[in-house]
């Protein structure tokens, strides 16, 4: 967006406000492209990295894998579930939130629990 300084000093146009009209459809037009466009007001920025989510379909719910990072700069993993329920029924979602501290703990966890589903 622009930098240019709100136009509120002693009287405003009609082409300030038509500016200031075009920057706010600008941001908003922004914001909806923000796979969680509510998550800004949480204070949650999306990283930088090109690859930010992995979605994994499987029959009856999908599985959601989101870097994300937290007001301070700090990374973490949110992994959700989105399950199906009966038709027409809005559906259910679970998440979890894995810190970067527990990352490689949980990474080994899930790894081995794999190879034993797996064999």
């Amino acid at each position: 967006m622009s930098t240019r300084k709100s136009p509120l000093l002693a009287f405003t146009t009609i082409d300030d406000l038509i500016y200031l009209a075009r920057e706010l459809n600008t941001g908003l037009n922004l914001l909806g492209t923000y796979k969680y466009p509510l998550g800004v007001r949480k204070g949650v920025r999306r990283l930088k990295s090109e690859r930010e989510s992995v979605t994994i379909k499987a029959i009856g719910r999908m599985y959601f894998l989101d870097l994300k990072e937290t007001k301070d700069g700090n990374p973490f993993l949110v992994i959700t579930e989105s399950r199906s329920q009966k038709e027409g029924e809005a559906r259910e979602r679970s998440s979890i939130l894995v810190f970067k501290e527990n990352a490689q703990e949980f990474a080994e966890a899930v790894t081995s629990m794999v190879a034993k589903i797996s064999s």
